[in-house]
């Protein structure tokens, strides 16, 4: 998809609602089979995917903010295991090895209420959300395993307006990893 990048909550919701109707279209075309098949180097199948592209991490950081609550493992990353001494959890790959070997057994289709649960949440979120919040700079500040995603200070590193966070959680990441599913589903 081409364009200038949404920065509001409604142009963001938009957009990825687009991203998503394109992936269902893929899933319907896949078989369970092909969603379990390997396909990286690292052994990652088009389930991992699915279930990496279902994380709440962000959504779960914005509702909790917007709450006044601390964030928790379980409600941001959908598990409470432990990372393992070779996962680097100062990279994203490490993250996401983690997060993978986590919720390694769950089956495909708990894997698919979980990307839909991240969907309804996701959407709620970006409906809640003012139409200027996209402008708004927020920063991922260091706090264990999971960190917290809040308005920026002055001069705080890792700080992006909130629409740039989103994009990495909504259309960007869903466009960015549609290929794998539509030509598995060819």
């Amino acid at each position: 998809m081409v364009g200038a990048p949404p920065t509001t909550p409604t142009a963001i919701l938009a957009r990825t609602r687009e991203a998503w109707a394109a992936l269902d279209t893929a899933l319907a075309g896949i078989s369970s089979d092909e969603m379990l098949r390997p396909r990286t180097a690292e052994g990652w199948s088009l389930r991992d995917t699915l279930c990496y592209l279902g994380n709440p991490w962000l959504t779960a950081q914005i509702e909790a903010h917007l709450d006044g609550r601390e964030p928790t493992m379980l409600a941001y990353y959908g598990h409470e295991v432990a990372m393992a001494p070779d996962e680097d959890m100062t990279t994203n790959d490490g993250r996401n090895a983690w997060h993978r070997r986590a919720l390694s057994g769950l089956s495909l289709e708990q894997v698919h209420a979980r990307y839909l649960d991240f969907r309804g949440r996701t959407e709620a979120l970006l409906l809640r959300l003012p139409e200027n919040e996209g402008d708004t700079v927020y920063a991922l500040v260091p706090s264990g395993l999971i960190g917290r995603v809040r308005p920026a200070q002055p001069g705080e590193p890792m700080a992006f307006p909130l629409w740039q966070w989103l994009r990495g959680e909504t259309w960007h990441h869903f466009e960015d990893h549609l290929h794998d599913f539509e030509e598995a589903a060819r």
